[in-house]
């Protein structure tokens, strides 16, 4: 658990700086860059390097795509009907996109800007997430109560899993895929090297958002956040957040959960270890999803309403947040 400490705040009309005034204090963490995107961006995605994340504009059928050192958009890529999720390759070559109306996934070619392949999904499509050796992409099926599998090698649909009913997120770790089912409370856990369902674990009402680590799960169910020890598949502990809806996600170090409350246009940061809030940071209007960097320096978070991505800088404690 991180010492707390006390902190100077100067906000100007050009910059933002954070310093803490005690060395090994905990991370302070601010929203230091709103970039404009298409029209209702629904989800965001980093670049395992970092430098680049992706934005699905469910209103626009496109993906924005933005360099991370200058906050601005390089390219913006036309893809299938309400784009919604994102996720990209581990050797960051390949983006992949569901198109809820189109019931297809966009493959995104990341050296070119442009679509590879497109690849027939299940009905009302909404999620997708890749094994970490990459092979395999995983897609929620709500309607058909199914996760497809792609071969991202051949950019086919290989097998078709039964899971919980209407699932519609899903997050990976080394080793599985955890499938938040909606519509009876229950995540399904997939073995990545199988491809087969290991365990169903019970979780609270409507469980939406799931993000994973590989010690923890956090399943999301309204205003309550559950606590999957990943060795065990049991849920350890439940804590409140704030607002009902948005996403989640957790740094790779498993020191930071973020989550979207997207009635108040913020993201809240918890301290994992103690599963208590550490601030709340305002990212705009009926915010969505976030996602965070591979070193964990960064979040970024969707703004529905407002058509932005905010870049949330998490920085040690003894260190002074970028201008």
């Amino acid at each position: 658990m991180f010492a707390r400490t006390s902190t100077v705040l100067t906000i100007g009309v050009a910059t933002l700086g954070l310093l803490a005034t005690t060395a090994g204090a905990a991370p302070t963490y601010a929203v230091t860059a709103t970039v404009p995107v298409g029209q209702t961006p629904m989800q965001v995605a980093v670049a395992p390097n970092g430098a680049v994340t992706y934005a699905t504009n469910s209103g626009a059928n496109s993906v924005s795509v933005i360099d991370t050192a200058t906050n601005a958009v390089t390219a913006t890529v036309p893809v299938g009907g309400g784009p919604t999720g994102i996720a990209v390759a581990p050797n960051g070559a390949r983006a992949f996109v569901v198109n809820t109306a189109d019931r297809t996934v966009s493959v995104i070619d990341t050296a070119t800007n442009t679509v590879a392949a497109t690849i027939p999904v299940g009905e009302f499509a909404l999620a997708v997430a890749v094994s970490a050796d990459g092979a395999h992409a995983y897609v929620t099926n709500g309607v058909e109560s199914t996760v497809s599998v792609i071969d991202t090698a051949t950019n086919t649909v290989t097998a078709t899993v039964p899971v919980g009913a209407f699932p519609i997120q899903l997050a990976t770790n080394g080793t599985h895929v955890y499938v938040t089912n909606s519509s009876d409370n229950t995540v399904t856990v997939i073995d990545t090297a199988t491809t087969t369902v290991v365990d169903t674990i019970p979780v609270a009402s409507h469980p939406s958002a799931v993000t994973a680590t590989d010690d923890r799960a956090y399943v999301r169910s309204g205003a309550e956040m559950s606590v999957i020890d990943v060795a065990t598949n049991t849920v350890t502990a439940t804590f409140g957040v704030d607002g009902t809806m948005g996403g989640a996600a957790v740094t790779g170090d498993g020191n930071t959960l973020y989550v979207v409350d997207s009635e108040g246009g913020a993201v809240t940061v918890f301290d994992p270890g103690t599963n208590a809030e550490v601030t709340s940071l305002a990212v705009g209007g009926s915010a969505g999803g976030v996602a965070v960097s591979a070193d964990g320096a960064r979040a970024y978070a969707t703004s529905q309403n407002d058509d932005t991505i905010a870049t949330i800088t998490r920085a040690p404690g003894d260190a002074t947040l970028p201008r």
